[in-house]
C-alpha cells in the first residue's frame, strides 16, 4: 500500500470574486507550493454553483493531517462554508496504467 495519500475537498463559497480576493488566492497557491509534504494541488470551480474544490497529492498522511488542521480555520476564517473533504489512500498499480501524476 501506497504511503502517498490523496485529500479531496468541495466547498462553497458565496460573493464575487474581487481583484483584491483573486491576487490574496494567488498568494495562497504560492504559499500551498511551499508547504512541506504537499507534491501537487489541483484547483477546480463550478462558478454557476459556487461549488468549488481542491485535490492535493501528500507525501504520507502525518503530512497531510498537519496541514489540514492548519487550512480548514484559514478557509473558515475567510468565509467558506460548507466544507466536505475526503482522505483517500491511492491504488498505485491501477493508477499507474491510467498514467496518474503520483511522482513529486
Amino acid at each position: 500500500m501506497s504511503t502517498l495519500k490523496i485529500w479531496d475537498l468541495h466547498m462553497t463559497h458565496q460573493g464575487p470574486m474581487s481583484k483584491e480576493a483573486a491576487e490574496g488566492i494567488r498568494q495562497l497557491a504560492e504559499s500551498i507550493a511551499r508547504e512541506p509534504g504537499v507534491i501537487w494541488k489541483i484547483w477546480t470551480v463550478e462558478p454557476q454553483t459556487g461549488h468549488f474544490g481542491s485535490t492535493y497529492l501528500f507525501k504520507d498522511l502525518t503530512a497531510l493531517e498537519a496541514y489540514k488542521a492548519m487550512h480548514l480555520p484559514r478557509l473558515e476564517a475567510v468565509g467558506v462554508t460548507d466544507i466536505k473533504d475526503y482522505v483517500f489512500d491511492i491504488m498505485e498499480d491501477l493508477s499507474a496504467i491510467t498514467r496518474a501524476p503520483l511522482q513529486g
